[in-house]
């Protein structure tokens, strides 16, 4: 079985935002565990769905649940009466020439979730502090930097950098000076070495507000660096915005604020080209859906329609 445990973000906000329409084409750029992509198939009954991930577990997942497919060059599809299904993996920057080979001009709906499921915190990469395991969290095959490199070799001042502009953290300087400090006694290999230096920089008597979960900011911002999230996050929207049929939509929800700012900057630009409407300028969850997955709090949710 591999089928992931997750929990979609704004299901409803998402399904809504996209106005699925019978015989449309949607993407669905980051299918994790197919909650939204599920959700998007019963929606639309007739029609042509792609689902885009560049994790293994996710891949398999997809074709376990939505199966049997047959097997293309560099995708599975599978045809379900006037449905047709298609999974690809790899990175969702690569989406124009993914529609090119596919033969598909323009879609009406495409959906980027940006945040993890939950099953890949737990995969052994290193993604989460919550397990001990190496410092790895490269997520794409051919990636050469590790989490642990660029803890040992990048210089204090870069280190400062990747912590504030990726995580939002505080005690940035502090930790750099720290992460510098360790590395030249022993180089940085395990989750739990990291974990140490954070916690010794904010004790949890000192753990309030935004310093609630500074272990969990810390990793994120690895996470980012080493797998250019952000840089395949621009490459990503003026691609998908090309894709759209005029009145097609595009949402995006992210989970951290250089995500976010990146996304809403390019809405913005778009918007005061008139090339697009603001359908959603910025969607939150309910308290209701916090309280039931805590995960969902830092979820921002954006959604514009093609001019």
């Amino acid at each position: 079985m591999n089928r992931y445990i997750h929990e979609p973000v704004m299901v409803g906000e998402v399904i809504e935002a996209l106005e699925i329409k019978k015989g449309g084409v949607y993407v669905d750029l980051t299918l994790g565990g197919a909650g939204h992509f599920k959700k998007i198939i019963e929606k639309l009954e007739t029609g042509i769905v792609i689902g885009i991930d560049k994790d293994d577990k996710a891949i398999a997942n997809a074709l376990e649940e939505f199966g049997p497919f047959q097997k293309q060059s560099d995708h599975y599809i599978r045809e379900k009466g006037s449905l047709t299904i298609i999974i690809y993996q790899g990175n969702y920057s690569n989406l124009k020439q993914l529609l090119i080979d596919l033969k598909i001009d323009k879609v009406n709906g495409i959906l980027a979730d940006l945040g993890l499921a939950t099953d890949q915190y737990q995969s052994g990469l290193g993604l989460s502090y919550l397990e001990d395991s190496p410092l790895d969290m490269r997520m794409e095959q051919g990636l050469m930097v590790t989490a642990a490199d660029l803890l040992n070799g990048l210089y204090f001042k870069e280190l400062i950098l990747l912590f504030k502009d990726l995580g939002d953290i505080s005690f940035a300087k502090r930790l750099a000076k720290e992460v510098v400090e360790q590395r030249m006694m022993e180089p940085f290999k395990t989750t739990k070495q990291l974990v140490a230096i954070v916690q010794k920089i904010v004790p949890f008597r000192s753990r309030t507000g935004t310093n609630k979960h500074p272990e969990a900011k810390v990793f994120q911002a690895l996470r980012i660096a080493v797998n250019r999230e952000q840089y395949h996050l621009q490459q990503l929207l003026p691609q998908a915005y090309e894709a759209l049929a005029p009145g097609g939509v595009l949402v995006v929800i992210s989970f951290h604020s250089g995500e976010d700012r990146l996304v809403k900057q390019f809405f913005l630009a778009l918007a005061q080209q008139k090339k697009c409407e603001l359908l959603i300028k910025l969607a939150k969850p309910s308290r209701a859906e916090i309280e039931k997955n805590l995960r969902s709090h830092s979820a921002k949710l954006r959604a514009i329609r093609k001019i």
